[in-house]
């Protein structure tokens, strides 16, 4: 869809994820009120968020992502998608308030999964939202899966589905940091921020995000990257920026370059 960008707000950004079910109310306003004010001129937003601390736990104890393996499994995939449509009905709420029409899209009512990667979907609902200036707020959440009968959909595995369908021209990633880093820039000073990542630089550029043992030294950034690089192959930029900082994401929805890394295919 022309003009359509998708908005991930981090888990780790909108909720404290050291201590379970804590949001950030104040994070999720002000970001809230940032699409809003960005929207004002008819912009296209879908947004996706995080679970963070909300189905961390329930997830973590009945290891949802392994799918049905004990006689447990289904009551822990009900409390997984509980806490995290909890979490959603907060940053819907926040959105409202902020004067937007958000309308919350549970992904584990629409799309089907097989081996944790999603294989069947039915997007148009979201398609007519858009259409009619609402915005969806979708969110990472459980799913069924062929395979290994439930799984996590995470917002990129959302997104990544939603974006071959409706076509975004960009994908904005909000987290706690303000982009991608050739070192973990909380524990490294010289750490440098990567202004640019396309398919001909990230094999040098992964060399950074990753030790010789495979483990990724800066906190999932890695797999982020990997993510990204994946839904800009099928067209859109992406985009990882500080949520943090007032008025980035603002001006990012506005079309203005701001400090962060860009992700593209060329």
């Amino acid at each position: 869809m022309k003009g359509l960008i998708f908005v991930k707000l981090g888990g780790s950004l909108i909720t404290d994820k050291s201590n379970p079910f804590t949001e950030r109310p104040d994070v999720i306003s002000r970001l809230s009120r940032e699409i809003h004010n960005a929207k004002k001129n008819d912009s296209l937003i879908l947004v996706g968020h995080g679970g963070g601390s909300y189905p961390h736990e329930p997830a973590k104890k009945y290891q949802t992502q392994k799918g049905l393996i004990s006689k447990e499994s289904a009551r822990g995939l009900a409390l997984v998608q509980d806490a995290a449509s909890r979490l959603n009905r907060i940053v819907v709420k926040a959105l409202l308030d902020a004067g937007e029409n958000a309308i919350s899209v549970q992904p584990s009512s629409f799309c089907l999964a097989k081996n944790k990667k999603i294989v069947e979907g039915y997007a148009m609902p979201i398609e007519k939202m858009l259409e009619t200036g609402m915005l969806p707020v979708v969110y990472g959440d459980v799913g069924m899966d062929l395979a290994q009968g439930c799984c996590i959909l995470s917002t990129e595995e959302i997104f990544s589905f939603l974006a071959r369908i409706l076509k975004p021209e960009r994908i904005i990633m909000a987290g706690k940091v303000d982009g991608v880093f050739t070192a973990d820039p909380g524990r490294d000073k010289f750490a440098r921020l990567i202004p640019e990542i396309t398919q001909k630089n990230f094999p040098e550029i992964r060399k950074y995000l990753a030790s010789s043992d495979g483990i990724d030294v800066t906190g999932g950034m890695l797999h982020k990257v990997e993510l990204c690089m994946e839904l800009s192959r099928a067209g859109p930029e992406c985009e990882i920026i500080n949520g943090l900082k007032p008025g980035i994401l603002e001006k990012a929805l506005s079309g203005r370059r701001v400090f962060g890394t860009v992700i593209r295919a060329y």
